[in-house]
């Protein structure tokens, strides 16, 4: 087993790291600005006033957030087993243990938004693994062949201690073996944002421990990594980058529309060769009949002007947005009143890229039950090699369709309990009650057909086969 890193080479590390770390996260607040309609407001001369301002905040028409949610929606795990299997395999319970059904978001939203995201799995003494979801704006991970390595050399954490008095800015470095504990110092009053700043360099390091992170058989540093994508130049890419420049654009047009309803919408009243008071004008602008008494002064109405072409232009841009990312056309409202086999049909594309992040986050998934598994050796958490992750079923389809095949599948004597996740709706509770309720029905009706063998009588071919 190595020995620890000493405090000169642990700090070098970390500064070198948190270099990389600010150089990425100079990217990944774009992203996450974008996604939270931060920025994108559209630019106005400096001189321009405050109305025009305000106007210019307003008209961030947030896209990006509707679509890193539609994937997200379409990513939920519910279960862990073969898929002949009718129980979950036991290493769910440390699913279960680490409240996952509710916390998986924290994990596929970033992965969504930024391409990447990461699970910290890491054993207190006298304790069981406990799951950390963080995104790549919390956690740094660095390895040798990003495109091909499971687990990382190295990783580097850093939060805020709001335990104090004082806020502080802590953090850890994370090997295959050990986790270096570290204290970046207080957090001055001033500053806005802390997690956007550049922190001091590390003072004072707690002492080392041990993390017993094995996989295989061989330590690992105990760091999972979930890709949304992959791409051979850019290695990983998510949802939001590629649509920022059509945010922009939609942007700009809403604030067109905005200017135009807010200055051009009411008739205009307008007269030539005359100049009145403040107070005369204002009193001519409510008169439904104007007299002048110079023959040369002439008045007239300007008509109000329509935002209808700036409505239909943000729709058209939206749609092409949603194309553009991949998702299904009944997501721009377009098509409505349409069968549930229509919607399914025109949703091939976004249910094919579905399927994919489930391929890759499946896999991810997959990786964390083993870690956890070999983490807490000495419990009942085994891991079958043939389980694998179980997703909802979000694919439209209508309840008639699925029943109709469930049927047709039953008639050709295929276990109806194993069709039951594909019925809409169904959650795992009432599929493991009717499963419950088949056996119990299956059991007694055994049961008769004993007691009335028992008693000598003639049992019918069908049911004694």
């Amino acid at each position: 087993m190595a020995e620890p890193m000493d405090e000169d080479d642990l700090r070098s590390l970390i500064a070198d790291m948190w270099q990389l770390h600010m150089q990425e996260r100079a990217w990944l607040d774009r992203i996450y600005d974008y996604t939270k309609g931060l920025r994108g407001i559209p630019a106005v001369p400096e001189d321009a006033g405050d109305e025009v301002k305000d106007i210019a905040k307003l008209s961030v028409l947030n896209v990006l957030a509707g679509v890193r949610d539609t994937w997200t929606r379409n990513l939920s795990v519910v279960g862990f087993r073969r898929s002949t299997a009718r129980e979950n395999d036991p290493a769910w319970t440390s699913w279960q243990r680490n409240r996952m059904d509710a916390r998986q978001k924290e994990v596929h939203k970033p992965a969504v938004t930024y391409g990447a995201s990461y699970v910290r799995v890491l054993r207190p003494e006298g304790g069981r693994p406990i799951w950390a979801p963080r995104s790549p704006r919390q956690l740094l991970a660095v390895y040798a062949d990003p495109s091909l390595d499971a687990w990382p050399e190295y990783a580097l954490e850093t939060w805020i201690d709001k335990t104090g008095a004082k806020k502080r800015r802590v953090g850890h470095l994370i090997d295959d073996e050990w986790v270096y504990p570290f204290d970046l110092g207080d957090i001055p009053q001033e500053e806005k944002d802390p997690n956007r700043s550049q922190p001091i360099s590390p003072h004072d390091f707690s002492e080392p421990y041990r993390h017993g992170a094995k996989y295989d058989g061989e330590p690992v540093c105990p760091v999972v990594r979930f890709v949304n994508d992959r791409d051979a130049d850019d290695q990983i890419v998510g949802e939001v980058a590629p649509l920022i420049l059509d945010q922009q654009a939609i942007n700009n047009v809403n604030f067109d529309r905005l200017i135009v309803s807010r200055f051009g919408a009411q008739p205009q009243k307008v007269i030539s060769g005359w100049s009145g008071t403040g107070g005369t004008a204002l009193a001519s602008s409510a008169k439904r009949v104007w007299a002048f008494e110079d023959p040369d002064v002439k008045a007239y109405t300007l008509d109000a002007a329509s935002v209808t072409g700036y409505t239909e232009l943000l729709d058209s841009m939206k749609a092409s947005m949603y194309e553009r990312a991949g998702l299904s056309p009944a997501k721009n409202g377009k098509m409505v009143n349409l069968a549930a086999e229509s919607i399914a049909m025109a949703s091939k594309d976004e249910n094919e890229k579905i399927i994919d992040k489930r391929e890759s986050f499946g896999e991810s998934w997959e990786q964390l039950f083993r870690l956890d598994a070999e983490m807490d050796g000495d419990s009942e958490t085994a891991v079958d090699e043939a389980a694998e992750v179980v997703w909802r079923d979000t694919e439209p389809r209508s309840f008639s369709q699925v029943v109709d095949g469930i049927v047709k599948l039953a008639q050709v004597d295929v276990p109806i309990e194993a069709l039951l996740p594909m019925v809409p709706g169904m959650t795992q509770q009432q599929i493991r009650a009717i499963q419950e309720a088949m056996q119990r029905q299956r059991a007694a009706e055994l049961t008769a057909m004993l007691r009335e063998r028992a008693a000598g009588r003639q049992v019918p071919d069908a049911v004694a086969g």
